[in-house]
């Protein structure tokens, strides 16, 4: 088990649940709830934000590192 900010560019991830029991709602909003499945897009320079596509709808996201990190996920193999 791993963190959507510590994926790499292409790797794909089935999200498990959040590491606070304080869910944002903004999470829920976007489409970023268990069994979820997403891929890696990109991260900007500098512990800037990172690009996630959620499987399912094909819809591309941007979340700050902070935010990822609190989103746990299961690598694909």
């Amino acid at each position: 088990m791993t963190n959507l900010a510590d994926l790499k560019k292409g790797e794909r991830a089935t999200i498990l649940g959040f590491s606070t029991e304080d869910i944002p709602a903004k999470f829920l909003e976007l489409g970023i709830v268990p069994g979820e499945d997403v891929e890696f897009r990109c991260s900007a320079p500098f512990n800037g934000p990172i690009c996630i596509s959620l499987c399912k709808t094909s819809c591309v996201l941007a979340l700050g590192k902070s935010e990822a990190s609190a989103v746990l996920v299961k690598k694909e193999k």
